[in-house]
C-alpha cells in the first residue's frame, strides 16, 4: 500500500490574499465551471452508466474527479499503468510526460473507493468481452501494455478497439505555434454527458476544478491541493479553485451570530 507523505517541516504555508479569492470567483465565470454540489455529480454517475459503455464511462468520469487528471492524458494510460503484476491497483500512479500536458511527469492519486470500485468493474467488463487479455493472467487478466480505455465498436462483431487521437493545434503564451494529440472523441463524450445532465458549463476540466475547489472549502493545505492538481505555479492553481460564496456568507453569519442588530433589544 502506497501513501502520500505530507510534512510542514520549516517550511510557511501560503495563505491567499483576499485578492486571490475575488480572482479565483471571477474565474468561475469563464471555462470550465465547478458542478454546482454532489448531487450533481452523482446524477452525472448515473447517466454514464448507462449502455455497453457504462462500466467504462463511470470509471473515466471518477479519473477526472478522483485522480484530477485531464481527459486525453487519462486516454493515454496502459493497464501497466494503474495494475501491478499481480492484479493489484495502485494507490499513487506514475502519469508519464508523454502523456502529460506540457510533457512533464507526476504522481497522481487513485484512493477514492468509488473510483477503484469502478476501475475494477471495467476490468471484469473487459476481461467478460474477451478485450485486450493477458496470456498468463498477470495484472488482473488484461494485456500490461493495452490501453487503460478502449472504444467500443457496435458493429461487425462488437468489439473492443483502441482509442483514436488526432493532432490540435495552439498557440503558447509566447506566441509559438505547438501541436498536441488529443482524443476528441472522448472529450465530446464527457462534454455532452455534462449538458444533458443539466451542467452547461462542463467540460472535460470541471473534475480537476470540482475537486480542487471541494478540497480547497474543506480547509485542505494549499500545496497539497497543487500536488494533486499536477501545477508548478501556484498562480495556475488559483484559476482551478472557485471558491462558494454561501460557504463566504454561512461563515459570516456564523462569526457573528451573537451580537444583536442595532435597534433591537
Amino acid at each position: 500500500m502506497e501513501y502520500f507523505i505530507i510534512t510542514d517541516l520549516e517550511k510557511p504555508r501560503r495563505r491567499r490574499p483576499v485578492s486571490d479569492a475575488v480572482k479565483r470567483l471571477k474565474s468561475s465565470t469563464k471555462g470550465a465551471g465547478r458542478i454546482k454540489n454532489k448531487s450533481q455529480l452523482k446524477h452525472i454517475l448515473a447517466n454514464a452508466n448507462r449502455g455497453e459503455c457504462a462500466e467504462r464511462n463511470v470509471a473515466l468520469v471518477w479519473f477526472l474527479f478522483g485522480s484530477l487528471t485531464r481527459i486525453t492524458e487519462t486516454c493515454y494510460l496502459r493497464v501497466e499503468d494503474i495494475f501491478y503484476s499481480n492484479g493489484s491497483l495502485k494507490s499513487i500512479f506514475r502519469m508519464k510526460k508523454e502523456y502529460a500536458k506540457g510533457g512533464r511527469s507526476r504522481d497522481c492519486a487513485l484512493v477514492l473507493k468509488q473510483q477503484r470500485k469502478a476501475l475494477l468493474a471495467w476490468r471484469d467488463k473487459r476481461i467478460r468481452d474477451n478485450a485486450f487479455l493477458s496470456d498468463d493472467g498477470s495484472y488482473g487478466g488484461l494485456r500490461g501494455d493495452s490501453p487503460l480505455f478502449l472504444s467500443y465498436k457496435g458493429q461487425r462483431g462488437h468489439k473492443w478497439v483502441k482509442l483514436a487521437f488526432n493532432p490540435k493545434s495552439y498557440k503558447t503564451k509566447d506566441g509559438k505555434e505547438q501541436e498536441i494529440m488529443r482524443c476528441s472523441s472522448m472529450e465530446n463524450y464527457i462534454r455532452d454527458l455534462f449538458k444533458k445532465c443539466g451542467f452547461k458549463k462542463g467540460s472535460s476540466h470541471s473534475g480537476r476544478k470540482s475537486t480542487s475547489s471541494y478540497l480547497s472549502d474543506l480547509g485542505v493545505p494549499y500545496d497539497v491541493i497543487q500536488m494533486a492538481i499536477g501545477h508548478l505555479s501556484g498562480d495556475m492553481t488559483d484559476t482551478y479553485i472557485i471558491p462558494d460564496p454561501q460557504r463566504l456568507t454561512d461563515a459570516l453569519n456564523g462569526l457573528y451570530s451573537t451580537i444583536p442588530q442595532i435597534g433591537e433589544a
